[in-house]
């Protein structure tokens, strides 16, 4: 086992540095800055409607966020966890997340909670995200549950799924917040209870959410190869109903490399070779 996927493990969450060129992460916030409307360094844009809250974006498409996901390192970061590089990656959002003190609303943040059943066996499931502009920790960072995940055969044994994750919203959870520098990479296991806090700072934090699984079948590369080349959002964002989601999405449909079409499923990766 990798010393990464070793400490996501045991620890439920990793940070790796320099994953991302900033150049890329800069192209990403214009992006998410032309579909809001707004100038990203201007305060008085920040706070117009729609916009607070939990600061999720319903941009999933345009090349800016296809040149992050089909960038080698974050590949190879994920190939590492997974021990295997026939992967596809998430078609997820952006986040712009305004300080609270800006806004009535300023208090409220997203409850804590689980990708995968805390109840099952661990095995490899991740997930990530990118800084896209330097995040301290009282930005709106990453945060999570370290010691809830260490003990979750115990948090679980004598509760429902439901009863836990109320448990773990009830306010005496040890809690993290976890920040990064532009183009670092936030990596936690999806049994890891995990929000975003209360941006305390006094910049917005900007974020887009990469994941990567283990590549499947026929009929899963065909969804995939149409919600691109439509610029749909995945059923699941559409469930989400998120204001301002745009179907489909506004733009031409982005360039890929060799590497970005195997990652969404046009091209098939080569079989591993048995040792």
């Amino acid at each position: 086992m990798s010393s990464s996927r070793a400490q996501v493990f045991e620890r439920g969450f990793l940070v790796v540095e320099d994953v991302v060129p900033v150049a890329l992460c800069d192209a990403v916030v214009d992006a998410t800055a032309d579909f809001l409307g707004i100038a990203p360094d201007d305060p008085a844009d920040w706070y117009g409607a729609g916009r607070p809250g939990h600061g999720i974006v319903p941009l999933h498409h345009g090349q800016a966020l296809w040149n992050v996901r089909q960038w080698p390192g974050v590949h190879a970061l994920f190939q590492e966890l997974y021990d295997d590089e026939a992967l596809w990656v998430s078609m997820d959002r952006v986040s712009f997340k305004v300080p609270a003190a800006g806004w009535a609303g300023g208090d409220r943040t997203s409850p804590f909670h689980w990708d995968a059943d805390p109840r099952l066996p661990r095995r490899a499931e991740f997930q990530g995200l990118v800084y896209l502009r330097d995040t301290t920790d009282e930005q709106g960072a990453f945060c999570c549950a370290p010691e809830v995940y260490a003990n979750l055969p115990e948090w679980v044994a004598h509760r429902s799924v439901a009863e836990a994750r109320a448990a773990v919203n009830a306010g005496d959870t040890p809690v993290r917040r976890i920040g990064g520098r532009a183009g670092s990479m936030v990596i936690w296991h999806r049994q890891m209870p995990h929000s975003s806090a209360r941006n305390d700072a006094g910049l917005p934090r900007w974020v887009q959410y990469v994941t990567m699984d283990l590549a499947g079948g026929d009929a899963e590369r065909a969804e995939r190869v149409r919600l691109f080349e439509e610029k749909r959002p995945p059923a699941w964002a559409v469930r989400q109903e998120v204001p301002g989601q745009l179907i489909p999405e506004p733009g031409p449909v982005a360039k890929l490399t060799p590497l970005g079409r195997r990652l969404v499923g046009f091209d098939a990766w080569t079989p591993r070779q048995a040792p």
